[in-house]
């Protein structure tokens, strides 16, 4: 096993920008069956129920070649919808089964773990976490803000119209969205992945791999898979273009049971007790004078939780709305008053500054940005240069945004025409009827987007 490799892949855990993907592998530690297994029974049912040969010989050819996704989708067509989703049912179903150890290990990984991707549709995984975290069988296009979340690709066990067993279904419910493809493109890019329970033929960890390389844009970051010895040399080599680094161990036993301890291991054992120092004499306290009312005993301040720090806002507008920002800063001063967020816009640029870094600086550092909507801010490049970093960084997870419709355009064909905007009704705020009222919703949602970012901050 190469010690350097382990040692990265701790340093990835420890910074909080670890997520596994756990394969098939680790719902068969519980006696389930692979996918290779579950086509295999499927090819059987499906003679056994008269389905043409050659329609069966087709399922076991691409079984033979490791297409098992393929396998499945012409077992389903075979089979048709109902027969196929009772079947995979009972086949998948982990009632009465114990969690076995690689899942357990998984979930002891929670303290800093961000979260978990997963392509199977058993529940092994749900009950390791205890349901602790929150399981997503239905991604949206803000998953890459999230944290401690269950993401199970291809649906999850009793609910058929959540499953994925083709190609086309996955690439419709993952990324059919452009924003969800944002998001996904993201966690990839932003966050090293952990494979775990992948078999070295799996065609689903070769369709996650090409993924991975097509988002990464010819520079995939650094991610890891555990594998047992024996990676042949192509294997190793395809793995590696990917940007995997292999973690390789020696399965001396057959079990895999090397992967639980590997994973046990990432997390530093907590440092043993020590004893108290001793403690000098000190003398008597003097006598106090008899009183009625009991001391209040004041905590020391360690003991106090930290105050989350206050919303970094930017705005991003175009200098024709100057007047209508001035409004809208009027009616989120109660947020600034009250020590909940931090606004800043271009306006606040002293003479002398650099125009362009400050602007850079402030939208890197920003929590939340608020996009000022108009036919003026969207014919703008700062603007669409503004739009598009912002985007970017929703998807890495490190910025929530809000459009705010200022004036009537076409702002539903932008790349943003997926995020909520306010006011909710898409109603802009120069077509009310009196827009201190529209400003006064668009306060109320901000004012909501910052509570639940504060505490993410704490």
């Amino acid at each position: 096993m190469d010690d350097e490799i382990l040692e990265q892949l701790r340093e990835r855990y420890a910074s909080g920008n670890l997520i596994v993907f756990a394969g098939a592998g680790v719902s068969a530690a519980a006696g389930m069956p692979t996918w290779k297994q579950l086509a295999e029974r499927l090819r059987d049912r499906a003679r056994r129920k008269g389905a043409d040969p050659a329609v069966v010989d087709e399922i076991q050819q691409y079984i033979a070649s490791n297409q098992l996704i393929n396998a499945l989708s012409a077992a389903k067509l075979a089979l048709g919808p109902q027969d196929f989703n009772w079947t995979v049912d009972k086949e998948l179903d982990d009632t009465g089964r114990e969690v076995p150890e690689v899942a357990q290990a998984i979930a002891a990984l929670k303290p800093r773990l961000k979260a978990v991707l997963t392509t199977n549709i058993d529940r092994f995984l749900e009950r390791a976490f205890q349901g602790e975290w929150r399981m997503v069988d239905r991604p949206t296009a803000d998953i890459a803000m999230d944290r401690r979340f269950i993401l199970k690709l291809h649906g999850t066990l009793r609910a058929w119209d959540t499953w994925v067993f083709s190609r086309d279904q996955y690439d419709r419910a993952i990324f059919g969205s452009p924003l969800l493809q944002d998001a996904f493109g993201a966690l990839y890019r932003t966050h090293s992945i952990l494979f775990v329970g992948f078999g070295l033929a799996d065609d689903n960890i070769d369709q996650t791999l090409a993924r991975v390389r097509a988002l990464a844009g010819g520079q995939p970051p650094m991610h890891f898979a555990l594998l047992p010895k024996g990676v042949p040399p192509f294997r190793r080599r395809l793995l590696e273009e990917s940007g995997i680094r292999l973690i390789v161990y020696e399965n001396q036993a057959g079990d895999h049971a090397e992967v639980a301890q590997l994973l046990l291991g990432l997390e530093p054992a907590a440092a043993p007790a020590q004893p108290p120092p001793p403690r000098a004499a000190t003398p008597a306290p003097a006598p106090q004078p008899a009183s009625s009312a009991r001391p209040t005993a004041v905590p020391p301040a360690s003991t106090h939780p930290a105050k989350a720090r206050p919303v970094r806002v930017f705005f991003s507008y175009a200098s024709r709305d100057e007047e209508l920002l001035a409004r809208l800063e009027a009616h989120m001063s109660p947020l600034k008053r009250e020590g909940l967020i931090a606004p800043w816009h271009s306006g606040k640029i002293g003479a002398g500054e650099d125009l362009e870094r400050a602007i850079g600086e402030q939208l890197e550092a920003a929590d939340l940005i608020l996009l000022l909507v108009s036919a003026s801010y969207l014919a703008s490049e700062q603007g669409d240069a503004q739009v598009t970093r912002a985007m970017e960084r929703r998807a890495a997870g490190q910025a929530a945004v809000v459009p705010i419709l200022l004036r009537p355009c076409d702002w539903e064909t932008t790349r943003f025409a997926e995020l909520q905007a306010v006011p909710r009704d898409k109603k802009p705020v120069t077509k009310w009827s009196d827009e201190d009222e529209a400003f006064l919703q668009v306060a109320r949602e901000i004012r909501a987007v910052v509570t639940k970012l504060r505490a993410s901050l704490r």
